[in-house]
């Protein structure tokens, strides 16, 4: 029986800041119920997450997706009527 032999090729390094940390969402919530974010703030309390959000009139709703696209700032941006 012959020998098979599998060649592999180095992985390519990875860039965090190119590949990972610019990642820019923009999410609605407004599918969740109230037991969602009840089951969502006790698990952020007992992993003790820091959330930080930067909240924006609705009017300014472009001034905030300018400024997540720059990095302005870290966390959320969320809109407020």
């Amino acid at each position: 029986m012959p020998v098979q032999r599998i060649h592999l090729t180095d992985i390519p390094p990875l860039n965090y800041e190119k590949h990972l940390f610019q990642e820019r969402q923009l999410r609605s919530v407004t599918s969740n119920t109230r037991q969602d974010a009840r089951e969502f703030l006790g698990f952020a309390a007992e992993h003790k997450l820091a959330v930080t959000v930067h909240p924006y009139p609705l009017d300014a709703a472009d001034q905030a997706l300018r400024d997540l696209e720059a990095g302005r700032f870290d966390g959320a941006a969320a809109l407020v009527p």
